[in-house]
């Protein structure tokens, strides 16, 4: 009985350990992801490793927070401001395929726009933030939030609206259809 104890209290100080190991080491992964980065501010926190792309065009303030698991596509280019917390699972997606070119669904062109977040910012846990947008200072973006078009300084914006935002040129597509004008996915590419 006393072994047994004394066996369970060995594990559950390996597991503590384990613990402890497991955030320093996501802490210090989520710093290696990001080096090469256009700029990365003093006092920049993460709470766990994410990834990154085109890292290059990535600006991140000072006091800055990053939750774990964020996704940052920066070929457009993305500015975070000074003192702005951005929750776990957060997209910031800067660029997304071409659906005016002359293959369908899109073609292989990239489209991308900048992402500028100011300064104060708060944005919740698996919001998504979309190309060329604009959030205020001072904003707070609710969980789940897919942010589409610029949000005013101090606004605080919730939910995952579906809208329409665009209608496809139909003449164009019905072209394009006729024509077998398809994106072609390569296997192993």
């Amino acid at each position: 009985m006393l072994f047994k104890k004394m066996v369970n209290v060995f594990f559950v100080l390996i597991a503590n350990i384990q613990i402890v190991i497991q955030k320093r080491y996501e802490r210090v992964l989520a710093t290696q992801i990001l080096k090469g980065s256009k700029k990365i501010g003093p006092s920049v926190k993460f709470e766990g490793p994410g990834i990154v792309y085109e890292k290059d065009k990535l600006e991140i303030g000072n006091h800055v927070f990053l939750g774990r698991n964020f996704f940052i596509r920066a070929a457009g280019g993305i500015k975070i401001g000074d003192y702005t917390h951005i929750s776990r699972n957060v997209v910031l997606h800067t660029v997304n395929h071409n659906i005016d070119g002359e293959l369908l669904p899109y073609d292989k062109k990239d489209v991308s726009a900048p992402i500028k977040i100011g300064k104060f910012v708060w944005i919740g846990m698996n919001a998504c933030i979309l190309p060329g947008v604009t959030i205020g200072d001072g904003a707070v973006i609710g969980m789940g939030a897919i942010i589409s078009k610029d949000v005013s300084p101090g606004d605080v914006v919730v939910g995952p609206s579906q809208r329409v935002i665009k209608a496809r040129n139909a003449e164009k597509v019905k072209n394009l259809v006729e024509r077998n004008k398809f994106l072609k996915i390569e296997s192993g590419k």
